[in-house]
């Protein structure tokens, strides 16, 4: 219980201050970079945190941390 409450408190505090009206919703076709707000069908709200690999994202949810298909957004300047 005090794990699921750690994880929440960490969700809480990286999510204060973002406006959850930009997540865009999840798809594993989907382009993102890091700080994204996602909305995901069964997790809720997150936030990008990382890129595992070109087609992997870290993902933080209330429930704790998720690896999801997703591609990196390259932007070209």
């Amino acid at each position: 219980m005090k794990k699921q409450l750690k994880k929440e408190t960490r969700y809480d505090e990286i999510m204060t201050d973002l406006n959850p009206e930009v997540a865009v919703p999840y798809s594993m076709t989907a382009c993102f970079k890091a700080d994204d707000l996602i909305d995901h069908p069964k997790f809720g709200l997150g936030k990008v945190m990382d890129f595992i690999s070109p087609n992997k994202i870290q993902v933080i949810f209330r429930e704790g941390e998720k690896i999801l298909i997703g591609v990196l957004n390259q932007e070209i300047d």
